[in-house]
């Protein structure tokens, strides 16, 4: 089902539903809506050599939501984010859902959805992130996509006075997107790629729906303690050389599994995320060999994802420091892993105003050699200033 098709069955659902119940509870319920947005523009550096341009500044991103809630058990949201690479109108629209209550343990939504896997996907939202980087496991979107178009369910139940344990599952399409560059200079998604091969998602490398499914269980303790397990299956598409020794698509299966861990206490924030996964041909396919003959099998990439932060989270004052690693990119036999080191400063003197200061180091490897397949390292920075301006 493509998403037009899923937002107009999640809309008339959403209308049936409000048809249907307008008798009920109307008496003593007010139909709420809420409107709000940002923008975002940047400052950025980088001494990394195979830029056009080391210093920019720009409009990075402005952000739209609206939510209404029509009745209690009712909510209907949007949420539209520009940024500055974008390449097709699609990837404006974040979400667009309704989601009705049936009870705290049931939840049905029709729509799209941010993917509803770990609470990571806060760093699509400019005002509720700390950081004005994204974690890797964000920016590459090839371990998830940032959206779903289909169905999904969600609950939490109560765990004793003082704990509770929650779900969450969808079904749905998601845009193949992996590797789509952002911010000003194009960095942040490129930070294992840019150094070998400048490899990103165009217009004609993207953009396909592929069915997926997610699922997510977690547990809070006293809302200081959140754990979570995540799973996401999808179809894919495996990029690799033909007899030709041209690069082709081919159909492909992908799963990511991920833990993540939340801590929150008083005003300190730790967060950490571990995620893994494979992307393998369904197929055997043509690959050549070194002495000029094909062999006919199946391509397949691990790849793994990780992250930890911990923020001092005062009503002004923000510091922040992350470490985070990826490898999802596999040339000829060899990984590209890369980690970054981050520390930063944000500042919210008011709550409709924020500013963001941070240094980045880059830890990443560069193929030199594809015939005999040798690598080194390729270290860089990135500072970056944000301000964001909240309505």
């Amino acid at each position: 089902m493509n998403f037009k098709k899923t937002v107009t069955l999640g809309l008339i659902a959403a209308f049936a539903l409000i048809f249907n119940h307008q008798s009920l509870g109307q008496d003593d319920w007010t139909p709420r809506k809420h409107i709000t947005g940002y923008i975002n523009t940047i400052a950025e550096y980088s001494n990394q050599d195979n830029l056009n341009k080391n210093f920019g500044v720009g409009l990075s991103e402005v952000g739209l939501l609206v939510t209404y809630q029509p009745l209690p058990e009712l909510e209907l949201k949007a949420t539209g984010v520009y940024s500055h690479y974008m390449f097709h109108v699609s990837q404006l629209l974040v979400e667009a859902y309704g989601m009705y209550s049936f009870s705290d343990g049931f939840k049905l939504g029709l729509g799209r959805f941010l993917t509803p896997l770990s609470p990571i996907n806060q760093y699509f939202y400019a005002p509720l992130n700390p950081s004005g980087v994204v974690p890797m496991l964000v920016s590459h979107h090839f371990l998830f996509p940032q959206s779903i178009s289909g169905f999904q369910i969600a609950g939490e139940f109560e765990l004793g006075s003082s704990s509770k344990f929650g779900y969450n599952a969808s079904i749905g399409s998601y845009a193949y997107i992996n590797h789509f560059e952002s911010g000003i200079l194009g960095i942040q998604a490129q930070e294992d790629s840019y150094p070998t091969f400048g490899y990103y998602d165009t217009e004609l490398d993207k953009i396909n729906n592929y069915l997926c499914g997610t699922s997510r269980a977690y547990a809070n303790f006293n809302d200081v303690l959140t754990i979570g397990a995540n799973l996401f299956l999808a179809d894919a598409q495996q990029f690799a050389q033909d007899e030709f020794e041209e690069y082709q698509y081919y159909p492909s299966t992908k799963y990511t599994y991920g833990f993540d861990a939340h801590l929150h206490i008083n005003n300190l924030k730790v967060n950490a995320e571990y995620w893994g996964g494979q992307q393998k041909t369904n197929d055997e396919i043509p690959v050549p060999q070194p002495d000029g003959q094909i062999k006919y099998e199946y391509i397949k990439n691990d790849y793994v994802g990780y992250y930890a932060e911990i923020i001092y989270d005062r009503d002004v004052v923000k510091p922040f420091a992350r470490y985070d690693f990826i490898e999802d990119i596999n040339v000829n036999g060899i990984g590209l892993p890369t980690s970054a080191a981050t520390v930063g400063l944000a500042v919210r003197p008011r709550f409709e105003t924020l500013l963001k200061l941070e240094y980045k180091r880059i830890f990443a490897t560069e193929i030199t050699d594809f015939e005999n397949q040798l690598s080194q390292d390729n270290d860089y920075d990135h500072i970056q200033l944000s301000f964001v301006l909240s309505f």
